[in-house]
């Protein structure tokens, strides 16, 4: 005989199995293909495995770099997250990072004479600023004109990386030192590490904050809901009254502001400058690509994902230095984990154009992806 409780359960359970079978599919394939690459050049994948994970998190300074190399990817995650989560497929946060990233640095050089507490703010704020406006263009022709937002975000980041370049090279260069970079931000505006030694700042707090308001957001509001009901059902959401076009401009912006936030955290807590190309490969906002898409749209997945692209940041260089292990094998499985999100981001937009062909709905009532 089955227990009706356990009737109604069943399903449930099924559901979440499921969806942790697809989170951790493309982790676990992708720890399968380290592991082969490891193999072949003589290595002990478990002990390499190992050596990532204390070096990621065995102590607290060393969990400190995680948290620290962590925090710009669950902005950029979360800004990339609440456009897929409306069905709008933002992937512009790479520029984004970089005009807020050197909106901050002039910030924190040409305001040094602002206290403390005033500076960071500040800075940060038009960082912020920086990376909202410069996708206020592809938000307008998409909700007016219907023009693809992923072609017209994906070339801006091309554009944003060679402006900022040209910026640097030719207003603000700070010709003491032969790299393309600004001259250093005042100490006032500098973030203090909360970690001796580290990067961690108070920026991690800000960053997760935003995180879990990001979840309370989707179930808790009507703006929220709003944005999950256009993603789910365009028909049906404009039958109630909502507008894709304000979902679409309004999350895009979101994105935007966090990418600049994003850039500008680095500036003021790790780098203390702008340097051209500073957002190395795959870079913040790509990888906020990653970590929006393995996180499924739910706050707890894109943390998890944040964590996990930030310990292979922190423990990679480390163990090339002192493990004798190859920077390429952390390149390896970061470009892995990418191939994932792609096609992940593809069966999305499919989903997305065709819905009566996508079987299973996109979300659940957490506001995740299913």
């Amino acid at each position: 005989m089955i227990w009706p409780a356990a009737e109604s359960s069943s399903p449930a359970l099924v559901g979440l199995g499921r969806r942790a079978l697809r989170a951790l599919g493309p982790l676990a394939i992708t720890l399968a293909v380290g592991a082969g690459v490891l193999g072949l050049s003589g290595r002990n994948p478990l002990t390499i495995y190992a050596l990532y994970l204390v070096q990621a998190v065995g102590g607290w300074s060393r969990l400190a770099s995680t948290l620290a190399a962590a925090t710009p990817l669950v902005l950029t995650g979360v800004g990339t997250s609440i456009g897929f989560r409306a069905g709008f497929f933002n992937v512009g946060l790479e520029g984004a990072v970089y005009v807020g990233a050197l909106a901050t640095a002039w910030a924190g050089t040409v305001w040094g004479q602002l206290p403390a507490p005033v500076l960071p703010a500040l800075a940060l704020l038009l960082g912020a600023a920086a990376g909202t406006a410069w996708l206020v263009v592809p938000a307008l022709l998409r909700s007016l004109l219907a023009i693809d937002e992923v072609v017209t975000t994906l070339m801006l980041n091309y554009v944003g990386i060679a402006l900022t370049t040209y910026l640097v090279l030719y207003h603000f260069l700070y010709k003491t030192i032969g790299n393309a970079q600004t001259p250093p931000i005042a100490t006032s505006a500098q973030l203090a590490p909360l970690v001796p030694g580290t990067s961690l700042t108070a920026a991690a707090g800000l960053a997760f904050a935003i995180l879990i308001g990001y979840g309370l957001f989707l179930r808790r509001t009507r703006l929220g809901a709003e944005v999950r009901t256009v993603g789910d059902n365009p028909r049906f959401a404009a039958a109630m009254g909502f507008s894709a076009r304000r979902a679409a401009i309004l999350t895009m912006l979101v994105g935007g502001a966090l990418g600049g936030l994003a850039g500008g955290i680095v500036v003021l807590g790790v780098t203390y400058n702008f340097t051209a190309g500073f957002s190395t490969a795959p870079g913040y906002g790509y990888s906020g690509v990653a970590v929006a898409v393995l996180g499924r749209g739910s706050w707890v997945g894109l943390g998890l994902a944040a964590l996990f692209f930030g310990a292979l940041a922190s423990a990679g260089g480390v163990i090339q230095l002192f493990g004798n292990v190859p920077i390429a094998l952390t390149q390896i499985l970061q470009g892995t984990l990418m191939i994932f999100a792609g096609i992940r981001l593809v069966q999305l937009r499919r989903r997305r154009r065709h819905p009566a062909t996508g079987g299973e709905t996109d979300s659940g009532g957490d506001g995740s992806w299913r």
